[in-house]
């Protein structure tokens, strides 16, 4: 379609990427409006607001945060993905020629560090310069949140600034540089569509043209309407996305599902046999960096909200955090390669496996539950206060409960990020064939990712229990996923009364 000699581009990656932000993005930005108190949309429907001027300003500006946090930790789940990249990228270490053609092949610094680490020697120059190649990650991911957060903070000023302040930049100056800034972000993005295809960049251009020209001539009702139904048209994308997903893994993968399949040890390098130790191996990590994580997510959080005041040192905690969050999964398998695999001494073994994935999704545990606690009104915290509760009582009796939904869906990326990752566990954890089960955390496991991983990209001829693989993780994580939806739900019921 795209006259290129392979689907293996810098578009598909991207494509993926975006598919896989989605639900981090969806699910956290979800949880910052519900949390947003009913009062203020009864009171903007009250004085004659329509509902999508409710929405778009007075519900989106009061979950403002909760929806920042959620891109903080959407572009931390891109910026930090390795094996996706590395199948559908190309992996051709060259520059695109001209530098925005997206349909050229490429090569992630994540890919590179996945297909090169586990073939240098410990020591040589080459591994020091892999090492180099993750600080570089960790310089990238640094400026992109404290960008975000930058920005973050300039949309509050915005709100709370009184208007008795004096402004830095004058009305007409600020009008000017937004116009500025929009004509930039227009310029790139026409750019960008002229590299796919000629006349996406006229269409988009007439469209802009005709509703910039119409817009004022339009009532508020019309505009609902066209925003509804481009909300709803992004709804039925996502949808769309998501069946066609399932349907390529259910179908390809049921014909390989059989007793044997989960019951069994795998046989000629996974082309036959099963994947039970896969399947255990995967509950065995899982379970564990959970046990780790959550604990201390919670109690972090908690920290951070309830026991501190804001000032210079909880900002750079949050950046911190932000930090973390960002850093790619594979930077996460390197020290875990380094640190507890080599200098302690650990060896490759389901222990090091879990305390990697256990650091890897803590900043997401302490994220989403700090933004679950902040939706508490402080006026409950008073009152418990003012009937003589001690600290304690008032943060385990009084805010935790009603933050349990939100601890949950902290819970609940974490898992589904710990039990879908190949990078960290690569280095750390993991071998591709074992007949036997683990029966220590000081022994090596094997996992359904990695084991997908290698059956994907160096074993022909596994086409089936591939898609086998495949759906048997898919039914692990949607697993996962009712657990803990049923246990949200439970609280949300009980917070309700």
């Amino acid at each position: 379609t795209f006259d290129v000699p392979s689907g293996e581009t810098w578009l598909a990656a991207s494509v993926l990427l975006g598919i896989m932000a989605l639900p981090t993005i969806i699910s956290v930005s979800e949880d910052a409006i519900s949390s947003v108190p009913h009062e203020y949309k009864e009171g903007s429907l009250a004085i004659g607001a329509t509902r999508w001027q409710t929405i778009s300003q007075v519900l989106v500006p009061a979950a403002l945060s909760g929806i920042a946090a959620a891109i903080i930790l959407g572009i931390g789940r891109v910026v930090g993905e390795t094996m996706a990249v590395l199948m559908v990228a190309g992996n051709a270490a060259i520059i695109p020629e001209p530098i925005w053609n997206i349909l050229s092949p490429l090569r992630t610094l994540t890919a590179t560090l996945g297909i090169e680490m586990g073939e240098v020697p410990v020591g040589s120059e080459h591994y020091s310069a892999l090492f180099g190649i993750a600080v570089v990650l960790l310089i990238i991911t640094l400026i992109i949140n404290l960008s975000a957060v930058a920005i973050l903070n300039r949309l509050k000023e915005r709100r709370v600034t009184s208007s008795r302040r004096k402004p830095f930049l004058s009305p007409e100056t600020r009008h000017k540089m937004v116009f500025i800034a929009e004509m930039l972000v227009l310029a790139a993005v026409l750019i960008f569509l002229t590299s796919v295809s000629w006349w996406l960049a006229p269409v988009v251009l007439i469209a802009g043209a005709l509703w910039f020209a119409g817009r004022p001539f339009l009532s508020e009702k019309i505009i609902q309407k066209i925003a509804f139904g481009l909300v709803g048209i992004a709804t039925i994308i996502v949808l769309a996305i998501l069946c066609i997903i399932l349907s390529d893994i259910v179908i390809n993968g049921l014909p390989a599902l059989s007793w044997d399949f989960l019951t069994q040890p795998p046989r000629d390098l996974g082309r036959e046999g099963g994947i039970l130790p896969a399947i255990v191996g995967t509950l065995y990590l899982v379970a564990g960096a959970i046990a780790i994580a959550l604990p201390l997510g919670v109690g972090a959080a908690a920290y951070l909200v309830e026991y501190t005041r804001e000032g210079r040192i909880t900002k750079v905690i949050r950046t911190g955090v932000d930090l973390l969050n960002g850093t790619p999964s594979i930077v996460f398998g390197l020290f875990g390669f380094a640190f507890i695999v080599l200098y302690l001494n650990v060896g490759v073994t389901l222990l090091a496996g879990q305390i990697t994935l256990a650091l890897m999704v803590l900043p997401t545990v302490i994220r989403t539950t700090e933004e679950s606690l902040k939706s508490i009104p402080h006026s409950l915290r008073e009152g418990s206060l003012a009937l003589g509760a001690t600290k304690w009582q008032t943060i385990s009796r009084v805010v935790f409960p009603p933050a349990v939904p939100g601890i949950v869906t902290g819970a609940i990326l974490s898992i589904g990020r710990a039990a879908g990752e190949t990078a960290p566990i690569m280095f750390t954890a993991v071998v591709f064939s074992s007949r036997f089960l683990p029966d220590s955390v000081f022994q090596p496991v094997m996992a359904l990712p990695y084991h997908l991983f290698i059956l994907a990209t160096n074993v022909p001829g596994s086409s089936m229990n591939k898609y086998g693989t495949a759906l048997v993780l898919l039914l692990l994580v949607i697993g996962f996923y009712a657990v803990a939806i049923l246990v949200r739900t439970h609280f949300q019921n009980k917070a309700r009364g």
